[in-house]
């Protein structure tokens, strides 16, 4: 009788122990959690769908090969208004157990970058759909700013020949832009028997029919607008109307399909969208190959420049996650995210400040009319 309680206690204990080992690696396997938050009805519907659209590819990859250290990847995925963004974002930390927020809309960037709330969780923002500068040391930037992007897009019209250039600055930019890009051409080397540049600068302040009649009888190259996918295409529009058919240069935010229906069928002019990422079709890099592939394997849907970031973006968390042991969170994640990281091809370094990448090529966008 003694025998057989001995031997039935055993058992439980041998089972009790086993259920407590079980649990804590339940607990150390818990799945990793990213979350998303969109600005509900945004402009920036349709990029943050298909940034995500590449993002998920990649973490459905790496699910399917055991996660990150054996954490499988989970997606929240958030809309709210300007105003809800803050609350939003710590629900999402408190109640989902978010650990990162990823790709997070333009215009919520600044209030939940500013959060003292979510500064004191040590939840970082990487990959924020934003070419905006930030101070805070818990975003990360996988793209150049805007400022940057119009520099170097300016610069690859110089190398196209190109000598009489227009930049139009619309609200919400800063009116200093023009003058630190007239400083930079100022100082920018020049070969022996180069023409000479102008560079014309302009404000949008209002009517863009107005503007357009100040800039057409200057017969400039190429435009430059620094402002979202409205303004680009209203004052593309304008110029049209003014019989100015030249090269339209747009930021990487502009949505060219949204552009060109505002322009029309009758547009005949060039448009050209500066790119953050290398050319998805082309297959150049390892990392476009890749992602290629795996959006036929578990998306069938065709690559653009959008779901190639989220793809970088996705496969530098991976991977960061995976050289840190994969159990980080809070200020750790933070600190393992700081890393310098070639991602197939494509290099993304955090090792010097917030933004990992100055990459910028123009794309040739084929209009309507032609």
């Amino acid at each position: 009788m003694w025998q057989t309680l001995a031997r039935r206690c055993a058992c439980a204990l041998a089972c009790a122990a086993a259920a407590v080992t079980l649990t804590a690696q339940a607990q150390d396997n818990a799945a990793f959690v990213v979350g998303q938050l969109t600005e509900r009805g945004g402009e920036q519907a349709d990029y943050a769908r298909d940034f995500m659209a590449g993002a998920k590819v990649a973490f459905d990859a790496a699910n399917q090969s055991g996660g990150i250290k054996g954490r499988r990847i989970n997606l929240v995925r958030r809309e709210a208004a300007q105003n809800e963004a803050v609350p939003q974002a710590v629900d999402m930390i408190e109640r989902d157990h978010v650990e990162v927020l990823f790709g997070v809309s333009e215009r919520l960037l600044s209030a939940l970058a500013a959060s003292p709330e979510i500064t004191r969780r040590n939840v970082p923002l990487l990959a924020p759909l934003s070419g905006a500068t930030s101070a805070s040391d818990n975003v990360l930037f996988i793209r150049p700013d805007y400022d940057h992007e119009i520099v170097a897009a300016h610069n690859r019209l110089r190398q196209f020949g190109m000598r009489r250039i227009a930049l139009v600055t619309a609200a919400g930019f800063d009116p200093q832009l023009g003058t630190r890009l007239r400083s930079t051409l100022a100082g920018a080397p020049k070969a022996k028997g180069d023409a000479a540049e102008t560079l014309d600068l302009y404000t949008l302040a209002g009517d863009p029919g107005e503007l357009a009649a100040r800039i057409a009888p200057t017969k400039p190259t190429a435009v430059i607008v620094a402002g979202d996918t409205l303004t680009y295409a209203t004052v593309g529009r304008a110029l049209a109307q003014q019989g100015w058919y030249g090269f339209l240069v747009g930021l990487s935010s502009v949505n060219p399909q949204v552009a060109k229906e505002i322009l029309g069928s009758g547009y005949s002019g060039g448009l050209l969208l500066a790119q953050t990422v290398p050319n998805p079709a082309s297959g150049n890099t390892k990392v476009a190959r890749e992602h290629m592939a795996r959006m036929k394997q578990f998306l069938d849907e065709p690559p653009s420049a959008a779901t190639l970031s989220g793809y970088i973006a996705a496969a530098y968390l991976i991977q960061t996650m995976n050289a840190a042991g994969g159990k980080v969170a809070g200020a750790e994640l933070r600190r393992a995210l700081q890393a310098r990281v070639d991602v197939g091809g494509f290099t993304l370094d955090f090792t010097r400040g917030n933004r990992g990448s100055e990459f910028v090529d123009l794309n040739y966008i084929q209009g309507s009319g032609n």
